[in-house]
């Protein structure tokens, strides 16, 4: 059966109830998935439909019937024309019937009315400026977090729940002017962490473990909480107390340890979960590897349990492996992997930085001593290594400078150790950035030093035939050179000269060597390279081999 608009609107304009009812459950039904009018109302046809059906609600005492009506709202504030035109005196209204307003109904609650009422204002806050600048004039978020406080209140459907958090979430987001308020006047973090707390269950059991499973239903919550914590802590970072940081920091322990019904649903609560340690000092990251008391089944480092570091490491990984998988490059790709790999890389990298027990631990799981896997390039395989080390030539920079920092800072950022584990190519464009490409050590952390050579038996025995550019064992190849005489050999040297500079000179390639300062500096003419031939492997030479931790 069609839609039929004319009549539609018709049925509305006459104001019999009886006949609006039916009218508008299958107005609902019909365009539950239609994210576009264009092809049944003009767009003033659609502010006129908005306004009727807002008249209706706001004549109409019938909770099932002002559900109804919200519904058909909702579907229609899916379009941003309309979000666009909407009036404050609506939102106030709204407001109302989603119980927050600053005079709301007093009686029995109809949480069905709530609920469509709180979609539709998600909808509207998403969709149109001006409406945000409606909602950060009023005090709604008050009376959302005063809402949040019994969010352990069976009697308060999950749905209402979520989707208070939904448009905390989203106010925050988009009405940064009104997040000092909210986290200062109305204390967003204090209630926020406590709704997290009994949500999950988390810090209310002696021990975290990976068999405490979440539901989906605390999960989803936990995750707009931890989205919420987050807009409003990114914008505080420097006035947040350490108190309040190690609070979040302990529960965020056990939210990584805790499992879930599948696999999307563990990725979603991890990943909101780093999102938030992104922003949290990593000074106190020692608080995710606790002493080990009496769990002698836990992977332990140093008399630490590193239980969060498995969990974290296993985590990058299956994000490394989704990034390998979805290689191309579109709006989309792209978008995917610097929100999939660049939170995880961020963390690991501050907290190696800041911890030396996380560093050596995540070194030995990650960059294991070599054997023979030096037999295939750094980029080829299925290991941690592997997968970072093909992000270091990717196009998207910031997960390629990334991966390459944490690369480095696990090698202790000694340039031998690194070009060691991922190839002199693959290291270039991090050591060309830091002025490290004539060897030494960076400057970022500070590290213990070392004591003994870790090398393996395996690695020693083929180490002089390892090209240390491609980083791997490389089989000896005939001398093209051996049968040729001294004149033939000046010949084709000056051949290649000539092909160099003709290239140079069309802009094709620009030659370069490195400076004093570590950098690639652009030469004038190509037989500057000769020069600078045995200083440029000078560093792969000369620099400590020792690789203890």
């Amino acid at each position: 059966m069609e839609f039929e608009p004319v009549a539609f609107m018709e049925v509305l304009k006459s104001g019999v109830l009886q006949d609006i009812h039916p009218a508008l459950a299958s107005f609902c039904k019909m365009n539950a998935q239609r994210f576009s009018f264009d092809d049944i109302f003009s767009v003033e046809k659609r502010r006129i439909l908005w306004e009727d059906i807002l008249k209706l609600i706001r004549e109409c005492s019938d909770p099932s019937f002002n559900q109804l009506s919200l519904s058909s709202l909702l579907i229609l504030s899916r379009d941003k024309i309309i979000a666009e035109s909407v009036e404050e005196d609506c939102i106030e209204f709204l407001l109302r019937c989603a119980g927050l307003g600053e005079v709301s109904a007093q009686g029995e609650i109809n949480y069905d009315v709530v609920l469509a009422a709180l979609k539709c204002l998600s909808n509207l806050t998403f969709n149109s400026p001006i409406v945000q600048v409606y909602i950060s004039k009023c005090h709604c978020t008050a009376s959302i977090i005063r809402r949040l406080k019994e969010v352990s209140d069976p009697n308060i459907p999950h749905l209402v729940k979520f989707f208070d958090l939904k448009l905390l979430f989203l106010i925050t987001a988009k009405c940064p002017e009104i997040v000092n308020r909210v986290k200062n006047e109305e204390q967003a973090i204090e209630v926020l962490t406590r709704a997290l707390s009994e949500t999950t269950g988390a810090r209310q059991s002696p021990a975290a473990s990976s068999a405490y499973f979440l539901t989906v239903e605390q999960i989803d919550l936990a995750s707009e909480i931890l989205k919420v914590l987050f807009n409003i802590m990114v914008k505080n970072e420097e006035s947040i107390p350490e108190n309040q940081h190690i609070e979040i920091l302990g529960l965020l322990h056990d939210l990584l340890l805790f499992g879930a019904p599948d696999e999307k649903k563990l990725d979603d609560i991890r990943s909101h979960s780093i999102n938030l340690l992104m922003i949290i000092p990593s000074i106190l990251y020692d608080i995710l590897t606790p002493p080990l008391v009496g769990a002698q089944d836990k992977p332990q480092f140093e008399g630490k349990n590193m239980e969060i570091l498995v969990v974290m490491s296993d985590f990058l990984y299956r994000r490394l492996v989704v990034s390998r998988t979805d290689i191309a490059l579109s709006a989309v790709g792209v978008k995917n992997l610097m929100e999939n790999v660049s939170p995880i890389l961020t963390v690991l990298s501050r907290g190696c930085l800041a911890q030396r027990s996380m560093r050596k631990f995540l070194r030995n799981k990650i960059l294991p001593p070599l054997t023979d896997e030096v037999m295939q390039r750094p980029e080829m395989g299925d290991t941690s290594r592997n997968l970072l080390c093909a992000l270091l030539t990717t196009p998207i920079t910031q997960v390629r400078d990334l991966a390459a920092d944490f690369l480095f800072i696990l090698c202790k950022e000694k340039v031998a150790r690194f070009v060691k584990y991922v190839g002199y190519g693959n290291a270039a464009g991090l050591l060309a950035n830091r002025g490290l490409m004539l060897g030494g050590r960076g400057k970022m952390g500070h590290y213990s030093s070392d004591s003994e050579d870790s090398d393996t038996e395996e690695y020693k025995l083929i180490k002089d035939q390892i090209n240390p550019i491609i980083g791997c064992y490389e089989e000896p190849r005939p001398d093209p050179m051996e049968n040729m005489s001294e004149e033939q050999k000046e010949y084709e040297a000056v051949k290649l000269v000539e092909k160099i500079d003709q290239l140079t000179r069309s802009g094709v390639i620009q030659p370069c060597r490195v400076g004093p300062d570590g950098r690639p500096v652009p030469v004038d003419h190509v037989l500057q390279l000769q020069e600078e031939l045995a200083r440029m492997h000078a560093p792969l030479q000369d620099d400590s081999d020792e690789d203890s931790d």
